[in-house]
């Protein structure tokens, strides 16, 4: 992928994990998730495009102060890719990195790695 497009990657992907929109969500996702792809976090693993964007939908239904950031550019490397960020909660703040395992132009796998955020 170019420089171009994980920019794109990282806009989108912010913009889809605060769209409250369930078609506009998943029209997001699908631009750059590939159908099957497999998200995995501390507890869970999400398969496909539909389980994802349902979790995202519960998230920012769940909790109306809910907000996910970008805090640093996404730092591309070989068919991969990690972005960290900042996720706004009724809760704690936390702070995340998500790590893209790529395919052709499609992320196949994300994981999500959290913990709260240090004052």
């Amino acid at each position: 992928m170019t420089p171009e497009q994980f920019e794109q990657l990282e806009n989108i992907h912010v913009a889809a994990w605060n769209e409250k929109d369930d078609i506009k969500r998943y029209e997001l996702l699908r631009s750059i998730y590939a159908d099957g792809i497999q998200m995995y976090d501390k507890d869970n693993t999400f398969d496909g495009l539909r389980s994802v964007s349902d979790f995202i939908g519960k998230l920012i239904t769940e909790d109306p102060l809910y907000r996910f950031t970008a805090v640093k550019t996404i730092e591309p490397l070989q068919n991969s890719a990690r972005l960290f960020g900042q996720i706004n909660t009724s809760g704690p703040m936390l702070n995340s990195m998500d790590f893209f395992l790529l395919e052709g132009d499609k992320v196949k796998q994300l994981y999500a790695f959290l913990e709260p955020a240090k004052a």
